[in-house]
C-alpha cells in the first residue's frame, strides 16, 4: 500500500470527505462534474501543487487537505530526517489554504516550506491529471526512464562516464590551481620546490633525533657496558668458584650443622638469611649476564647512526632550530607544490588534462550509443502501446540533445557540454494525430493523451521509478469499449507493482479495480456538497451498470456483473476490505 487516506475539507464542493484507496488498482467514479477531478486536485495540493483560482468553499475561511502514506521510501525518510522530522510507520502531508494570506504546510505536524512539501510529495505520488504531471514532464525523469529501459549497457555506460568525467574535472582543477599558484606565488613556489627537493628525500620523522641520540650513546658505550655486566655477573654468581654466591653457599653449608647441634636460634636465623642472599645473588648474576649478551659492539651501525645524527643536526641549524620546525616548513612547502601541480610542469599537466578529456569523451560517446539503441526500442514499444490505447495515429519520439560548450568535450567535431550523466539531454515528444509533428510534452499535449502516455510508459518500462503511487485522470477521454478494456488491462498490470488510483467514466476501466470509490453530489441545507463512498457487492454492480447506460437496467446489471467477474480474474464481484482508520494527528 502507499496512499492510506486522503482527507479534504472545504475545497469547493468537497466540504468534508475522506478517500481510502486500497492496494493495487482503485477506481474513482461518479457522474460528470461530481468532483472526481477535484479529489485529484486535493491530493495534488497536499503534495505541494500550486493553487489555481478560488478553491476554498464559499462561506469558509480556509480549505485543508491531508494525505497519509505508509509505504515510505528510504529517500523520503532521509529527507525528513534532514528536516528534523521523525517518520515511523506513517507520514502525513497536510496543507492549509486560506482565502487570504499565506497558507501553511506540514509534514507529520512539523511546519515545512512549500518547496519541501513538494519535494517529499513528488517521491510519493506521480500524478497525470488535467495536462499536469509531477514527473512525466521533467527531462531528468525522462532520461532516468530511458536509462532504465537501456538495462546493463546503459548502466555500465553511466558508471564509466561518471568516473571518467570526474577524473577529467579533477585534472582540470589541478592544472588550474597550478597556473594560479605559479602566477601568484612564483618566487615563493620556487623556494618551496627547493625545500621539498632538499628535505623530501631525507624522510624525516618527528622525534627521530632523540631516539637516535639514545641509540648512539648505547652503541658508543657497548664495550664498557658489556665488560661491567660480565664482571658483575661473575662476582654475583657466575657459576665459577670464588663468586659471592659460591662463598656464601660454602659458609651456609658449614654453619647449618652447628646451628642444628647447638640449637642456637640466632645462628639459625643468620643461616636462613644467608640462604635468601644466595637466591638474590644468583638472580643478579643471571640478569647481568643477559645484559652483557645484549651489549653487542656494532661499529657499522654506530657509524650509520652518527652519520644520520650529523644530517639531522644540519637540518636543525638550517630550518628553525629543531626537527619539528623543519617538518612544519616541509609540510607547508609540500602543500604549496601540490597546489601547483605536485612539481609537474605545465606541459605534463596539460597532457594529463587532454588524456582525461579524451577518456571522458570516449566513455560519454559509448553511453550515447547505448542510449540511442534504448531510445529506438522505447519509441517502437510506446508507440505500439499508445495505438492499443486508442491513439491510432500516435507517434512517440525520444530526442537526444547536446548543448554546445566551448569548455566541454569534443565529440563529432564539436565542443559540447558533458556532466556525470553524459552528453545527452533527453526529451520525450508526442504527436497524437495524423501528420502531426511530435511536440514536447508540455506543448499542446492534452491531459488524456498525457495520462495514456504515462500509462504506456509504465506498461513498457517496468522499473520506471520507485514512486509508490500513480494517479491518472482523463485517461479514458474518447475511448470506446474495446480500447477502454485494454486500458483497464494495462492499469491492472501496472497495479501489480504499485498502487494506482484512476478517475474514470468507463466501466471497462473500473471493473478490473480491486477497490472502487464513488463521488456524488447532493444538495444539503441549500448548498451543493460532494461525498465519497466506497462501494462493494451489489452497490458496486449498480455503479458499474450506471457507468454503462446511465440507468441500472436489468441488462446493464447483468453486464456489470459479467465485467466485474472478468475484471477480477473470474472471481465474484470483489468486496472492499474496511478502510484503515487513521488518527487525525498522525
Amino acid at each position: 500500500m502507499a496512499l492510506v487516506e486522503l482527507r479534504i475539507a472545504d475545497l469547493a464542493v468537497l466540504r468534508s470527505v475522506t478517500l481510502a484507496p486500497g492496494d493495487g488498482l482503485t477506481a474513482l467514479t461518479g457522474e460528470t462534474g461530481s468532483g472526481k477531478s477535484l479529489c485529484v486536485t486535493g491530493l495534488r495540493l497536499a503534495l505541494g501543487g500550486r493553487v489555481d483560482g478560488e478553491v476554498v468553499a464559499r462561506g469558509r475561511e480556509r480549505a485543508t487537505v491531508a494525505a497519509v502514506f505508509d509505504a515510505v521510501p528510504a529517500a523520503v525518510r532521509e529527507l525528513c530526517l534532514g528536516q528534523g522530522i521523525t517518520v515511523e510507520e506513517l507520514i502525513t502531508l497536510s496543507r492549509e489554504i486560506p482565502v487570504s494570506g499565506r497558507g501553511s504546510c506540514r509534514v507529520n505536524g512539523s511546519l515545512v516550506s512549500i518547496a519541501t512539501l513538494r519535494e517529499i510529495g513528488e517521491q510519493l505520488v506521480e500524478i497525470t491529471a488535467q495536462g499536469e504531471s509531477h514527473r512525466l514532464l521533467r527531462p531528468a525523469w525522462q532520461r532516468r526512464l530511458l536509462d532504465a529501459l537501456g538495462g546493463e549497457a546503459v548502466a555500465a555506460g553511466r558508471s564509466a562516464t561518471a568516473a571518467a568525467v570526474a577524473a577529467w574535472r579533477a585534472a582540470e582543477e589541478t592544472e588550474r590551481n597550478a597556473r594560479e599558484t605559479a602566477a601568484r606565488d612564483g618566487e615563493r613556489l620556487e623556494r618551496a620546490r627547493e625545500l621539498v627537493a632538499e628535505l623530501g628525500p631525507l624522510r624525516l620523522s618527528a622525534g627521530e633525533d632523540a631516539a637516535l641520540a639514545a641509540e648512539c650513546a648505547r652503541l658508543r658505550g657497548a664495550a664498557r657496558l658489556r665488560e661491567a655486566a660480565e664482571t658483575l655477573g661473575a662476582a654475583c654468581g657466575g657459576g665459577e668458584d670464588g663468586s659471592a654466591a659460591d662463598l656464601v653457599a660454602g659458609a651456609v653449608a658449614a654453619g647449618r650443622p652447628i646451628a642444628t647441634a647447638t640449637g642456637d636460634a640466632e645462628l639459625a636465623t643468620l643461616v636462613g638469611d644467608a640462604e635468601e642472599a644466595i637466591s638474590v645473588l644468583s638472580d643478579l648474576g643471571r640478569r647481568a649476564r643477559r645484559l652483557a649478551a645484549l651489549c653487542e659492539v656494532d661499529d657499522r651501525r654506530l657509524a650509520a647512526v652518527e652519520e644520520r645524527l650529523d644530517v639531522l643536526e644540519r637540518v636543525r641549524r638550517r630550518h628553525g632550530g629543531s626537527l619539528e620546525a623543519a617538518l612544519e616548513r616541509l609540510a607547508e612547502a609540500a602543500a604549496l607544490v601540490d597546489a601547483a601541480g605536485g612539481g609537474r610542469g605545465a606541459g605534463a599537466l596539460a597532457a594529463e588534462v587532454e588524456a582525461s578529456r579524451s577518456r571522458a569523451a570516449a566513455a560519454a560517446e559509448a553511453l550515447s550509443r547505448a542510449r540511442r539503441t534504448a531510445a529506438a526500442a522505447l519509441e517502437r514499444a510506446v508507440t505500439a502501446e499508445l495505438r492499443r490505447l486508442r491513439l491510432p495515429n500516435a507517434r512517440f519520439r525520444v530526442v537526444l540533445q547536446r548543448t554546445p560548450d566551448e569548455a566541454g568535450l569534443e565529440v563529432d567535431g564539436a565542443r559540447v557540454a558533458c556532466g556525470s550523466e553524459g552528453l545527452d539531454g533527453v526529451e520525450f515528444r508526442l504527436g497524437a494525430n495524423r501528420d502531426e509533428v511530435p511536440l514536447p510534452l508540455d506543448e499542446g499535449v492534452s491531459g488524456g493523451e498525457l495520462s495514456r502516455l504515462g500509462l504506456a510508459l509504465r506498461a513498457v518500462v517496468a522499473d520506471a521509478d520507485d514512486c509508490p503511487t500513480l494517479v491518472l485522470d482523463e485517461v479514458d477521454t474518447g475511448l470506446g469499449g474495446d480500447t477502454a478494456a485494454r486500458v483497464g488491462e494495462v492499469l491492472a498490470t501496472v497495479a501489480r507493482r504499485r498502487q494506482v488510483l484512476v478517475a474514470t467514466h468507463r466501466p471497462e476501466i473500473a471493473a478490473p479495480a480491486g477497490h472502487q470509490l464513488v463521488v456524488a453530489k447532493r444538495d444539503r441545507a441549500g448548498r451543493t456538497e460532494a461525498t465519497v463512498e466506497a462501494v462493494e457487492g451489489e452497490d458496486r454492480v449498480r455503479e458499474v451498470a450506471r457507468l454503462m447506460s446511465g440507468t441500472p437496467t436489468e441488462a446493464a446489471l447483468a453486464r456489470a456483473r459479467e465485467l466485474l467477474t472478468q475484471g477480477q480474474g473470474g472471481a465474484a464481484a470483489p468486496r472492499l476490505r474496511p478502510a484503515r482508520t487513521i488518527g487525525r494527528d498522525e
